[in-house]
Formats: structure tokens, sequence, C-alpha cells
């Protein structure tokens, strides 16, 4: 019997929300026709506009076909989200975790505590898989489009990954951190066009804000460890949305 490499947390970090949201709905109204298995992977009929026959592979959810407008361009559509999501429901039930926030955006957790060795080793994990999809841009033209595909997953799978730090100097020491990595990575080849990276980075000072809604006294160590002058200037929206908080700022 096959099995999906996938849950439904890997497809949900692969597309934007919007697309997402599309390919679930579908399966929640029960669109998605009988399951059947094929040589690489699944197929079955799903219900839209009219009933297109969709197949996704086992290790990949965005490969496969549909006779839909858009998959007949190769374009990954919300019936083959559908599918790859009924695929996980039916063979791996334990892996239907919706993320229950937008992943476009910075989430802060709330939660006021010393954060743990382990915690550490596991936002530390995920945010190496993040940065693993940053890359520096070398291929052909033909592949730009997954490229950028890949800096949109790096971004979102990093942002998950810091909505679980708790409010503390240590989880500032490893945004800060994060920070400085991605600075190094536009400064190579890293082919940012679309502003996938610099938007990041933007969320990622965002969150350092909402560290100080929640807890005022923080705002003097986040703004005493920030670098300044930075290559592209990101610890100025620190400051801009923290007037008060300049005169902690390195001179």
């Amino acid at each position: 019997m096959l099995k999906p490499n996938y849950t439904l947390q890997d497809i949900q970090l692969s597309v934007e929300d919007n697309e997402f949201n599309k390919g679930l709905q579908l399966f929640k109204k029960g669109k998605v026709g009988t399951v059947q298995e094929t040589f690489s992977g699944f197929e079955a009929v799903v219900s839209g506009t009219k009933k297109y026959r969709v197949a996704v592979e086992s290790n990949n959810f965005d490969k496969g076909e549909c006779d839909c407008y858009l998959g007949q361009k190769d374009y990954l559509c919300k019936h083959m989200l559908a599918l790859a999501i009924a695929v996980v429901h039916k063979y791996r039930p334990q892996d239907m975790i919706v993320i229950d926030h937008s992943l476009n955006q910075a989430v802060c957790s709330g939660k006021i505590s010393e954060i743990t060795k382990d915690e550490i080793i596991e936002v530390e994990k995920q945010i190496k898989t993040g940065l693993s999809y940053i890359k520096n841009w070398s291929g052909p033209s033909k592949k730009w489009f997954e490229y950028q595909d890949n800096l949109s997953k790096g971004s979102r799978t990093i942002l998950l990954a810091l909505s679980n730090l708790p409010i503390c100097e240590k989880s500032v020491v490893i945004c800060i951190a994060l920070l400085k990595k991605l600075d190094k990575k536009l400064l190579g080849s890293v082919d940012d066009s679309d502003g996938t990276i610099g938007n990041l980075m933007e969320e990622i000072i965002e969150l350092l804000c909402m560290f100080t809604d929640f807890k005022k006294e923080i705002g003097p160590y986040i703004a005493k460890s920030l670098p300044n002058g930075e290559v592209f200037d990101w610890e100025s929206g620190f400051f801009t949305f923290n007037e008060d908080l300049k005169k902690y700022q390195k001179k």
C-alpha cells in the first residue's frame, strides 16, 4: 500500500494561504471522490465547476495532473490540493493538523517565560529547515518560479517556527541571529526580486515589536542588541515603531 510522503502541514507550508484554503474547502465539502492508488501515486475525480480527473504523486503532492484549465497548463490547482489533502486524510490521518494562523506574517505566542533547551533545539531545527530553501539563484530562467516558491516556503517555515517562541531575551537573540543570516544571504546571490526575504525580515522585526507589547521591559534589551547600520537597514523598523527606545540604540 502506497503512503504519501507529505503531511497536511507540508502542503500548507508550500502554498499561499488562499490557495490552500480553496483546496481544503473542496475536501471538507466532500468534493473528492474515491481515492485510488496508481503506480506512482493517487487519483480521484474532484468536483468543481464540473468533474475533473486528478492525480498526484506519492512523493510530491505538487506533481501530478488535472484536466482543469490551470492543470492543463501545468499549474498546481485547487483540485490537486484537494486530492492531496484527501490522500493525507486517508493514509496519514494523524497528520491532518491545520496551522490555524496565516503563514505570511509574524505571530507572537504571547507566552512570557524562559525558553527551554528542548525548545531552542526544536526552533533552531525548524529555522535550519527554512533556511535550506533560501538558496543562491543559479538556475535557468524556466526554473525561476520554482525557485521563488522555495523562497516562499522557507519564509513560511521560519515564521511558523518563530510563532512558538516564548517572550524572553534568548528568543530575542535567536531572532537577531536569524536576521543576520538572512542579511548575508541577500548580500550573496539570493534573487529576492519578489521581496519575499525582505518581507520576512520585516516580519521578524514586527515580532520583536510585538514582544514589547506583551513585555515592555524587554524593549531596551532588544534596542541594545540590534546591530546599528546593517546593510539593508532592517533594524530601523524597530525604532520607527518604538520611538521612545531610540535612546537605547547603539551609536
